[in-house]
């Protein structure tokens, strides 16, 4: 009884501290802690390339243009930090499901430590190998640092990702929480679910700015003002190609499609590249007679009726094309929900529908010439 008496006094003493009001929430505690183990993973990885690097040199030059670059730094980002527009591979399924929280990115960041752990008891035996042999363990590491550096990037932009969408579901669980019921909706194979989504979601809210063009009967163009900040001329000049690329569609001979017309803006005083700032009170400063695309945030987001906001992480140009799609007025057509995992902060859960629609599927969905004919009749009501 004395030890059992010990042990319960122990455990009393080593009981965690109530939390004080002012204490961050548990999903910034989990993310913080995280992030630390991240960045401790970034720093071993950069000292692996140094080592690797003077290696390479010294025994196989001929491999040094393979290994250029140091990992770059984690979870950069803040204003005039534009992404990379790349193709990102992605399943086609005719309905998916996805899952993110800390937990699993903490599992992520485990396995790359233990990748680095077997690249660097490889790196060990570069010293003791034969020449023959050498230069094949070396080709084998740079091809390990690289894959490491590719996934170094994937898990610095699930690590933005939580940290956006959690705090979104902490500022506003009523919401999350309709969401999370009909993504259970959508998940059961209700024959109402279709109608559910439809329900919640409702139909597009174009802004003033998108004005109707018709060529005769067969043609119809919606013409869309957007102001931006973005000084570089070649990458606005993609973003305006990659949307009215995909904004097209043709039904019955009537071809729809999107004339952006992308207007380059100064505002006063503007924010110092890498700024964190108010999102909000930026896009405000922007004309209201026309949409928006800026930089700025830690994942890139859509405002219905509004504005583009680019995070540093890769963008597919279907996802761009399906972030402009809110500032025609669209909601997002997949649903988005939840689980409270208590200290471990938030599941957060996303479904894509069943429809072949941008706005449903951003991964791999397409426009519809549906879109057009429920945006013409919003505008012309």
């Amino acid at each position: 009884m004395k030890v059992v008496s010990a042990i319960a006094a122990v455990g009393l003493l080593l009981a965690p501290l109530p939390l004080k009001s002012e204490d961050p929430p548990a999903y910034v505690r989990e993310g913080d802690r995280i992030e630390k183990r991240f960045r401790e993973h970034r720093d071993r990885l950069s000292a692996f390339f140094q080592e690797l690097r003077a290696l390479v040199q010294r025994d196989a030059p001929a491999m040094s243009s393979q290994l250029q670059n140091a990992p770059p730094p984690t979870s950069v980002w803040g204003f005039g930090r534009l992404p990379r527009i790349v193709d990102i591979a992605q399943p086609s399924t005719p309905i998916s499901t996805f899952s993110y929280s800390w937990s699993v990115t903490d599992s992520y960041v485990t396995g790359e430590s233990t990748k680095l752990d077997r690249a660097r008891s490889d790196l060990a035996r570069v010293v003791i190998v034969d020449p023959a042999e050498k230069e094949l363990l070396l080709g084998s590491l740079v091809a390990q640092y690289r894959d490491l550096v590719k996934n170094q990037r994937t898990v610095d932009q699930y690590i933005q990702y939580n940290r956006f969408w959690q705090r979104e579901i902490a500022e506003d669980r009523e919401r999350f929480d309709r969401l999370t019921q009909v993504y259970n909706l959508m998940k059961s194979g209700s024959p109402d679910s279709a109608d559910a989504i439809r329900k919640v979601l409702g139909k597009p809210q174009p802004a003033g700015f998108v004005r109707i063009k018709k060529d005769g009967s067969k043609s119809v163009l919606l013409q869309v003002r957007v102001y931006t900040d973005i000084d570089d001329d070649t990458y606005v000049s993609q973003v305006k190609s990659i949307v009215e690329d995909i904004w097209k569609a043709e039904d019955a001979g009537t071809r729809y499609g999107i004339e952006l017309d992308l207007r380059k803006t100064k505002l006063k005083d503007p924010p110092q590249p890498g700024a964190h700032i108010d999102l909000d009170k930026h896009v405000a400063r922007f004309p209201k007679d026309g949409g928006v695309l800026t930089t700025g945030a830690q994942f890139t987001y859509g405002a219905v009726g509004r504005a583009v906001v680019l995070g540093p992480g890769d963008l597919a140009p279907r996802t761009l094309a399906h972030e402009f799609g809110h500032i025609l007025g669209f909601p997002d057509g997949y649903i988005r929900g939840y689980a409270d995992l208590g200290e471990r902060g938030f599941e957060i859960l996303e479904l894509t529908s069943f429809f072949d629609d941008i706005m449903s599927a951003p991964r791999e969905g397409h426009v519809q010439p549906t879109h057009f004919r429920l945006l013409m009749e919003a505008l012309e009501r």
